[in-house]
């Protein structure tokens, strides 16, 4: 009698490496339709509030926004705060992050450099003498950091109630390239809610900007 051995093994050979390849594509199409919340890994060199006028991120100076994007929240991992942002943004937080900082993962673009929100600390970051007093410490907050000068601070009031500033800080050719926006919390006077527009078109970071809030 003719040895049927390798057909014995080969129906179920093809039918084992079928259902990897089912699993795989769905794998795939899984990875590649998530957003959300990405934890950096401890190699991450990540010490604290770093933020300075750098290169545009792309040759528009902003990140690309599909104007059909559809927004999801953000909630804080340490602080009850949290803001509405575009779902083709893949965002980032820090182990360990005192400063409850956010950022943004692109392409080749350095995460630490993408840091757009963060909740600082007036005590921990030995600025004890602004408690209380936000609108001198957005005027002073340029001279920690690689800015020139302060360019204007306006009142702002966003959809949330959340009171604080718009600054524009100049760099070393003068220019006062996008907005931070600096925003008291209610009932700790110690804690300030920084968010910078660099990495966004305008109405972006109006809309981003509208949406924060914090929970009391």
């Amino acid at each position: 009698m003719e040895d049927t051995a390798p057909s014995r093994f080969l129906i179920p050979a093809v039918i084992v490496s079928i259902v990897l390849l089912i699993l795989v594509f769905g794998a795939f199409q899984s990875a590649k339709s998530r957003t959300g919340d990405i934890v950096l890994p401890g190699g991450i060199t990540y010490v604290g509030p770093t933020p300075s006028p750098t290169e545009a991120l792309t040759k528009g100076g902003t990140l690309p926004i599909p104007a059909d994007v559809k927004w999801t929240e953000y909630q804080g991992k340490t602080h009850p705060y949290s803001f509405m942002y575009p779902q083709t943004l893949s965002l980032g937080v820090f182990p360990n992050d005192p400063y409850d900082s956010v950022t943004i993962f692109y392409e080749n673009t350095d995460a630490n450099a993408n840091i757009f929100f963060r909740v600082e600390d007036l005590n921990k970051l030995n600025k004890s003498q602004f408690v209380g007093k936000l609108q001198e410490y957005v005027r002073n907050w340029w001279k920690d950091y690689n800015w020139k000068g302060v360019a204007s601070v306006t009142d702002v009031t966003n959809s949330n109630g959340l009171k604080g500033y718009r600054a524009t800080y100049t760099n070393e050719k003068g220019e006062a390239p996008y907005e931070h926006v600096f925003f008291e919390v209610p009932g700790k006077p110690n804690l300030v809610i920084w968010i910078s527009g660099r990495l966004f078109a305008q109405e972006v970071f109006n809309t981003l900007v509208e949406s924060v809030a914090w929970q009391h």
